[in-house]
């Protein structure tokens, strides 16, 4: 029972990141009808930007340590702590949250250069081309980011006080279970995200005419409504959306320069599966192949059969697709 659990709790968190890379790709292929093959690295900035944060709270200066009192040493210290002291320690230890804050417009501005600057020229041109060129943003966002932070993995700590794993195992009297704590907020966090982008859709009079302009955009844009500029911001938003899954990513996944195209691919699987345009497929599909990874990854049985846990989501799509060409919740 512990195992079964265990695995459940690896599956919705695998498939929350998932889902919300899904859900800010279906909300640009719904709206705009543009494949963004750049997606993954609009993630992948978005866990940058955390690391930008970390960098900035953490510059220090050598600073005399007091503690060696047989020769002189010197220490590397922040100015926060150096100025601030206790608070400018407690900072840098909340640098993921402050990093949440500072995203958002980081992410908003980026999300609107990137489609009133390029995307916008390639609304009626074939998905071939849409493909090429976001895949080309794709890599120069990606070399840049090599270039200025190296190649290697750049780790990003939770803060402390949920850096420790909860025992989760009391709650169903099992001794012994225990998942980390960033882990079940990141997990909670995708599922406030998703339930907010949907009220934002089906309980708001903007999300309603967004909806309206995805099934007929030019009566919509009859009745005087511009619903080019509500794309712009749909764009906009689908862009906060990628980048906070990529913030809040960082604790558990060092970011490195090439993670978004590693999540592309996965995240058009999961698309895919759930149904193009499907925002709600979207969400599904992502829990439901991430719970099926985590299975599959069990030790029990890899050993039976080596290497399923790599091709599993892709053989989950192609049974899905070869039943259902459209996808789980895709329109016939």
């Amino acid at each position: 029972m512990d195992a079964f659990l265990l695995q459940i709790l690896n599956g919705l968190d695998k498939g929350g990141a998932y889902a919300l890379i899904a859900l800010g790709l279906t909300l640009v292929f719904g709206t705009l009808g543009v494949v963004n093959f750049a997606h993954g690295a609009l993630f992948m900035l978005g866990a940058f930007v955390a690391v930008s944060v970390q960098n900035l709270l953490t510059i220090s200066k050598k600073v005399k340590d007091e503690s060696i009192t047989f020769f002189d040493a010197y220490k590397e210290t922040p100015y926060l702590e150096i100025w601030w002291g206790d608070t400018g320690t407690a900072l840098i230890d909340y640098a993921v949250p402050i990093s949440i804050v500072i995203a958002i417009p980081v992410m908003l501005l980026i999300g609107l250069a990137v489609e009133r600057g390029l995307v916008r020229h390639f609304y009626k041109r074939e998905h071939a081309d849409q493909i090429l060129v976001t895949f080309g943003l794709a890599i120069v966002l990606q070399e840049i980011i090599k270039a200025n932070y190296g190649a290697n993995p750049i780790p990003v700590g939770a803060p402390d006080i949920v850096a420790g794993s909860a025992n989760i195992g009391a709650l169903f009297g099992i001794e012994g279970l225990v998942y980390p704590w960033w882990r079940m907020i990141y997990l909670l966090f995708s599922a406030v995200i998703i339930a907010g982008v949907f009220a934002f859709l089906h309980l708001t009079t903007f999300g309603m005419v967004v909806r309206a302009g995805m099934h007929d955009r030019e009566t919509v844009g009859l009745l005087g409504i511009n619903i080019e500029r509500r794309f712009t911001i749909v764009f906009g938003l689908a862009t906060i959306v990628i980048g906070l899954a990529g913030v809040m990513y960082t604790p558990i996944l060092p970011p490195d320069y090439h993670m978004g195209m590693d999540f592309l691919v996965l995240s058009f699987v999961v698309v895919v599966v759930g149904g193009m345009g499907s925002l709600p497929g979207a969400v599904a599909a992502g829990f439901l192949l991430g719970i099926l990874q985590s299975f599959f990854s069990m030790n029990e049985v890899k050993s039976i059969l080596p290497g399923i846990d790599q091709i599993i989501i892709y053989l989950i799509a192609v049974i899905i697709l070869l039943v259902r060409p459209r996808g789980l919740m895709g329109k016939d």
